[in-house]
């Protein structure tokens, strides 16, 4: 399996647990926002929502990572074909710090907002950090152009439907949006990455 899915799943499964943290409610930001009538948000408007309670927890916060959650009812079709989910969990750090927020998106809006830095943690780097208004590329455009490909199909099970995550690729300093799917008989993940700031097509690392 690609490198890249299994952190994604990583992501998919730990970030998941997270949702039992006690609430502190930032309804401030979500007005900004129109939801369709499933209550669903793209990668890129995930993050714009939750960017303001990251700015609000330190002024020097960055995006560290942003993942849906597979939280969506098995009986709901096509989950993700639009580019969009419901659950969302989006990550900020301060550079050169452990410091570590975490914003979770249920049904597009913003849910839970903690402070989860954990001190004996190791800073970090400000290389691993993306620069929002480097973000050019949306996951349903994305999304689009991983269907065009082809041999990528949504999950029915575990990871279902189509899912979708942003990271720092560290090694090619590329702000990378991952596509991530199955294959036509659901044994193997399957993920196609892209540059968010191009939209060119960039094979995940194995």
């Amino acid at each position: 399996m690609e490198k890249a899915v299994f952190v994604a799943l990583l992501l998919l499964i730990s970030f998941g647990a997270v949702e039992k943290l006690s609430a502190r409610s930032l309804q401030s930001t979500e007005d900004k926002f129109e939801i369709n009538e499933h209550q669903e948000l793209s990668i890129k408007q995930a993050i714009e929502l939750a960017y303001p309670s990251a700015l609000k927890w330190d002024e020097n916060a960055q995006l560290l990572h942003a993942v849906n959650i597979d939280l969506e009812d098995k009986a709901e079709k096509s989950i993700g074909s639009n580019g969009k989910r419901k659950y969302w969990n989006i990550a900020f750090g301060v550079p050169d710090t452990n410091s570590f927020f975490l914003v979770i998106i249920h049904k597009g809006k913003i849910d839970q907002a903690d402070d989860l830095t954990t001190h004996d943690a190791s800073p970090y780097p400000k290389k691993e950090f993306i620069q929002i208004k480097d973000i050019k590329y949306d996951s349903p455009e994305l999304l689009k152009t991983a269907l065009k490909m082809g041999s990528i199909y949504p999950g029915k099970d575990w990871a279902k439907g189509y899912n979708f995550m942003l990271k720092k690729d560290t090694e090619r300093n590329i702000n990378l949006i991952l596509v991530i799917g199955w294959n036509s008989d659901q044994t193997e993940m399957k993920a196609a990455g892209f540059n968010a700031s191009t939209g060119e097509y960039i094979k995940p690392s194995l």
